[in-house]
């Protein structure tokens, strides 16, 4: 009697800078590729994509894409896409699927959500049904889980934690991405030391913290990170915070939050345990494909 066949999901993690993809198959991961996001021609990014999936040697039977940006999961449309302008209002996976000829069933869905939904389902948040999860990279991004759902919004925007206006008096409207941005952290460095903001890695400055103009640069830029989680503590009242992105893999950052939230008067009736994501590194990936298997699925 021949054995079941695997089923074969290939998942995108679309990022401003780079896209990286893996092959599922029956929910184990393969070793993930990674390419230079084509971020300025429709065509060329599509073709990216294509050659990706013309190089699987398995049948797929579902493609998962994360990305940034207010995901419209009912239409399956990217309202926005964050720096990726050029494909706001696009059909991603359903473009995907007609350039490649097949009919091949897709999902496309936020890249913070995505990260949540790895939680959730595998990783710091599996017995959770309240939590918000915190990313940390060009920006902050954000996702809930309340009463063991995501929490999309009407409009697929919630927990949009980024957009918070935290400075009015000296900075107006600005919001919250322009201060917890990794490279605002650059930025700061470079005005503090000379250079250009580039030339700086960020995740390196936590190895320089015993210079004491390092450590108010970074307390600086955590401050206002705890202000953001604060915020949403306060907001939603969750059972734990997770913190994400790549710069979340530092040792020292969660212990920083956790005394710039100390610092604010009244974070102690709010106090809320703060965590690590379980996985920082591959949240998109895992979470995407977690995401087309509850949504969409795959024919037995």
């Amino acid at each position: 009697m021949a054995g079941k066949a695997q089923h074969h999901v290939l998942v995108f993690e679309i990022n401003t800078s780079f896209t990286r993809y893996a092959l599922f198959a029956d929910g184990r991961m393969g070793i993930p590729g990674t390419f230079a996001t084509p971020n300025t021609d429709v065509d060329a990014f599509y073709e990216a994509l294509v050659q990706v999936v013309r190089k699987q040697r398995a049948p797929l039977d579902g493609i998962a894409i994360s990305m940034p940006g207010f995901i419209d999961t009912k239409t399956q449309t990217a309202r926005t896409a964050g720096a990726l302008k050029f494909l706001a209002k696009q059909q991603i996976g359903v473009e995907l699927a007609a350039r490649l000829g097949q009919d091949i069933p897709t999902w496309l869905e936020n890249d913070a959500n995505c990260a949540a939904m790895a939680e959730k389902m595998s990783g710091n948040a599996q017995k959770i049904d309240d939590f918000v999860l915190v990313t940390l990279d060009t920006g902050m991004g954000g996702a809930l889980f309340l009463d063991g759902k995501l929490r999309r919004g009407k409009d697929w925007r919630a927990a949009e934690i980024g957009q918070m206006i935290v400075n009015y008096d000296s900075a107006g409207a600005l919001p919250l991405h322009d201060f917890v941005s990794t490279l605002t952290l650059s930025q700061w460095y470079a005005e503090e030391f000379g250079g250009e903001a580039g030339e700086v890695l960020p995740s390196t400055l936590f190895q320089r913290l015993d210079d004491p103009r390092v450590r108010a640069i970074v307390e600086r830029w955590v401050h206002y990170i705890a202000v953001g989680i604060f915020n949403t503590v306060a907001t939603v009242d969750p059972e734990v915070v997770l913190i994400g992105g790549s710069i979340s893999r530092e040792p020292l950052l969660l212990p920083m939050i956790e005394d710039a939230l100390d610092s604010i008067r009244d974070w102690k009736p709010f106090k809320t345990a703060i965590k690590r994501c379980r996985h920082s590194g591959n949240a998109g990936l895992i979470g995407a494909y977690y995401a087309f298997m509850e949504e969409v699925g795959v024919n037995a």
